[in-house]
């Protein structure tokens, strides 16, 4: 009986949230049609994953947080309203400001992009470099377990005055947020495994390139992506940190530059583009485990 209470009450919240939200709201609060498709844009997403408990309850949380939001801002209104605007005026963000915000997001993604190619390319190629020699892991080693816990945002205002521009000391800081997570997870792979499956490799005659290719980097794949899914939120949130105090466009920018001017709406609507393409990005690295990892 709980099980099926508990399934029905998000679809309940949803219900309350949209009655509320089409109430007559607070002078200085925008139209609700933003608004109402994100929430009827949530709510197909709920019925999607609907079997999914975790979905139901991030559901009923987020439901919750909306009534509280809409009701505490559009309807009874908050002494500042500038600080804390109604979610009508968030969403409508977006029918003005669509392209400066698809410009910023897929300014973002690209440096993103260039960084997590160069770090996956670096960290693996070196991480199986060092991991094979018992030599250069013994000096290696040492120094990355001193040098890889300093947070790379750290290194974004000397990178930014040093590099010739901010496109490339972004690109340096984002490769370094990845680049660590993957060496280390490559070296300890190729340290860890299991000495028969080198030594049957070794009787089949299994050359270098091979060992390499259908040996060691199946073997160290599941661990390789479990680092992929902690870093690529962390590196995109370094990401954004770096435009904030450099950048020219893309998302940290664009919460930087009107958060200067006090215009609210945009920085809270930013803040939820940067809730929203990090959480895309989990889901497609968990979709990408599912497909090169299918034996996990």
């Amino acid at each position: 009986m709980w099980k099926k209470i508990h399934t029905v009450v998000p679809h309940l919240l949803f219900l309350v949230l949209s009655l509320i939200i089409v109430q007559p709201s607070l002078s200085g609060t925008k139209g609700y049609f933003p608004f109402l498709f994100v929430v009827f844009a949530s709510e197909a997403i709920l019925l999607l994953f609907r079997k999914s408990p975790v979905a139901v309850n991030i559901g009923i949380i987020l439901y919750c947080i909306l009534i509280f939001w809409e009701i505490m801002t559009a309807k009874i209104g908050v002494k500042n309203s500038m600080l804390y605007p109604a979610p009508e005026n968030v969403f409508s963000v977006f029918l003005g400001d669509h392209q400066k915000i698809l410009q910023g997001v897929f300014s973002s993604l690209q440096l993103l992009f260039i960084a997590f190619i160069i770090a996956t390319v670096l960290g693996v190629s070196l991480g199986l470099f060092v991991g094979l020699s018992d030599h250069l892991s013994g000096i290696v080693l040492p120094i990355v377990r001193v040098i890889s816990p300093i947070p790379p945002i750290i290194y974004s205002p000397y990178a930014v005055a040093l590099l010739p521009t901010f496109r490339v000391a972004a690109i340096f800081v984002v490769t370094l947020t990845i680049f660590w997570s993957l060496f280390m997870n490559m070296v300890l792979s190729v340290r860890e495994i299991d000495p028969k499956i080198m030594n049957s490799a070794k009787t089949l005659n299994v050359s270098k390139f091979s060992m390499i290719v259908d040996v060691l980097i199946p073997y160290s794949l599941p661990g390789l992506i479990n680092s992929i899914s902690v870093s690529i939120s962390t590196s995109f949130l370094v990401l954004t940190a770096a435009e904030m105090i450099g950048g020219t466009s893309g998302l940290g920018w664009y919460i930087k530059y009107h958060s200067d001017f006090a215009n609210f709406d945009k920085v809270v609507f930013g803040i939820f583009m940067i809730g929203l393409v990090v959480t895309i990005l989990n889901f497609g690295v968990k979709s990408l485990r599912r497909v090169l990892v299918p034996w996990k």
